[in-house]
């Protein structure tokens, strides 16, 4: 593996008008999302802890706008760009799918790093650095009164800010991942249109709220949310080692198939137009 090519590649595809779109659009919505949280706090007369993320993506307006966001981002897979084909035929057409799979899940990290400095910073007159839910969460919690979602006293109870921050990030990046490889596989399976379009009925069944729960839990991105996943003995949501298990085995499936696929493809001087 050429880290210098690999670094190349990343950087360039990283910095785009995609990205840009992206990280405006979030930056907005978190804006306008979490001007309650800044209110709430300035009329206790307290800060409290910078992790906000976790909360904040469970309302479906600004989860419509992450999912948007992602799809934007990886709208040129399967990375068919001008000057592709002779990528593939430099390296080999097994190394340039790796290199493709590499880059999305790197890519997915970055997007979900970036999303939770964001949220913080959008709060950041009214944060801390503290480990410990304080008084805004748990008055949010305690009255039912929202940032724009709701705070679930289970969440609070159950992790730590920094710990329940972690795993946001993980899987975030996890279902960022799920995303660019569904546009990426069944890009280079179907016309790159019927691609897209699946992967959107995939991404945004979590967001109709008048869909039955057991549908929604089709899509990986239902597992986005603090607020579906198990405490206790609720057996009707799935633990995190669940979570984690199937976003991998998934990931690795759709990582075996594209390169299945593009170990026997014949795409000739085919480019993307």
């Amino acid at each position: 593996m050429n880290i210098r090519a690999e670094l190349d590649t990343f950087i360039h595809r990283i910095c785009s008008l995609r990205s840009v779109t992206l990280l405006v659009a979030w930056i907005c919505m978190l804006d306008i999302t979490l001007g309650a949280f800044r209110d709430e706090a300035a009329a206790l007369g307290v800060k409290d802890t910078f992790v906000v993320l976790p909360f904040v993506q469970t309302d479906m307006y600004f989860s419509k706008v992450i999912l948007l966001g992602v799809l934007c981002f990886y709208s040129n897979a399967p990375f068919m760009e001008k000057g592709e084909m002779y990528a593939v035929l430099r390296t080999g057409r097994n190394r340039w799918g790796k290199r493709n799979i590499r880059y999305i899940c790197f890519s997915s990290f970055f997007l979900s790093l970036c999303l939770a400095f964001l949220s913080s910073l959008t709060i950041a007159p009214a944060a801390t650095w503290s480990n410990a839910w304080g008084t805004v969460y748990h008055t949010l919690s305690v009255t039912g009164s929202t940032i724009g979602a709701y705070i679930s006293g289970k969440t609070l109870t159950a992790f730590a800010p920094f710990e329940l921050l972690a795993h946001i990030i993980a899987i975030d990046s996890l279902v960022f991942a799920c995303i660019g490889m569904l546009l990426y596989v069944l890009g280079l399976y179907l016309p790159r249109i019927w691609g897209y379009l699946i992967t959107i009925v995939i991404a945004f069944l979590p967001t109709m709220e008048w869909m039955p729960y057991d549908i929604q839990y089709i899509s990986p991105c239902s597992w986005m949310y603090p607020s579906q996943w198990r405490y206790g003995q609720d057996i009707d949501y799935p633990s995190l080692t669940y979570i984690y298990t199937a976003l991998f085995l998934l990931l690795l499936l759709l990582g075996w198939a594209g390169q299945a696929k593009i170990s026997r493809a014949a795409w000739g001087n085919q480019e993307e137009t």
